[in-house]
């Protein structure tokens, strides 16, 4: 961890939203027990959300979390991200923190614009369940996985992708961590093994918890659904400064916002490149939303001054209200 910036510097404080990765069962029930706040907002969590999604987010069962690829009800775990991810964020905001700008890695770009005023929360979660509804669909109709890998550099895997991606398969990179030297590339099913002989005999290769290879153009037809619901969908102005992730820039006009939505979900996930943005245009405090660690300071050289607070636990989270909202 870096060290905290003298306390009569004004810098610059962002909202990290997670995306997939970061679940857990029982994920924010310490929270809700211990931080009223927290709790106060999953109470209020929007009608479009899952019936009964605070209680199988806190107790189960983990079948609801992460069903099979053929069960007939979609996975919750994207839902039970958003949800606790936004409801800090909420909280933080009702006790007085209140962040320059906010950014989500993977889906939680969908709750980075719903805190941001950019989308309306209620459609946040139409998404999401459209998305894993249709992902799932998907998935049965075309079987894909995302690799997690460690130890092969970038042009390692580039070049396994271009290797592959031929005669309509797909293998595509998601994204890549230079520091932490590992990436995710997402495929057909049927390319997988392949794929791992193609990399350096001292690359780690670990299949991700996810159904599917979302983030890559095999899940073009849910994002095109997506989309369609985007164009339906009031877009606003941003309450503070939106970056996404797909193309690591920041976004204020609604057209442009409205445009980038849908790339949550067959678009890159462009995390450290937005990192740096961040970086550049002056951030020095990230703030991690839970339910887990997003890693900032692994995956970024951060500079002298910077610092990264997370939200996880009752404890975390005091300390972070703490310093955000310290004169």
């Amino acid at each position: 961890m870096k060290s905290l910036p003298p306390s009569n510097l004004k810098t610059r404080t962002a909202f990290l939203f997670p995306g997939s990765g970061s679940q857990y069962p029982g994920m924010g029930r310490e929270l809700y027990r211990r931080v009223p706040a927290v709790r106060a907002a999953l109470d209020a969590l929007p009608p479009q959300s899952s019936h009964g999604l605070r209680d199988i987010m806190f107790y189960g069962p983990e079948s609801k979390l992460f069903p099979p690829v053929d069960s007939p009800t979609p996975s919750l775990f994207f839902e039970a991200t958003v949800a606790l991810s936004l409801s800090v964020a909420a909280a933080l905001r009702a006790s007085g923190a209140r962040p320059d700008c906010a950014a989500g890695r993977s889906v939680g770009e969908f709750a980075a614009f719903a805190f941001a005023g950019a989308v309306a929360p209620g459609f946040c979660f139409r998404a999401i369940r459209e998305f894993s509804r249709l992902g799932q669909r998907n998935c049965l109709e075309r079987p894909s996985v995302l690799l997690t890998v460690y130890g092969a550099g970038r042009s390692d895997l580039q070049k396994a992708c271009a290797a592959l991606a031929r005669g309509g398969r797909v293998c595509e990179l998601v994204n890549f961590y230079s520091r932490l030297n590992a990436g995710v590339a997402g495929m057909d099913a049927a390319l997988a093994a392949p794929f791992r002989a193609l990399l350096p005999k001292r690359a780690r290769v670990k299949a991700c918890r996810e159904v599917g290879a979302f983030h890559t153009s095999l899940f073009a037809d849910t994002a095109s659904s997506v989309a369609g619901l985007a164009a339906a969908e009031t877009f606003n102005r941003p309450s503070c400064g939106l970056y996404c992730a797909s193309d690591a820039r920041r976004a204020a006009a609604p057209s442009r916002l409205r445009s980038r939505f849908a790339r949550a979900v067959d678009g890159p996930v462009l995390w450290e490149e937005t990192l740096r943005a961040m970086l550049r245009d002056g951030v020095r405090t990230f703030v991690e939303l839970a339910p887990g660690a997003m890693l900032t300071e692994f995956i970024c050289d951060l500079p002298p001054g910077a610092e990264v607070l997370r939200t996880d636990t009752p404890e975390n989270y005091a300390a972070t209200l703490a310093r955000l909202v310290k004169e």
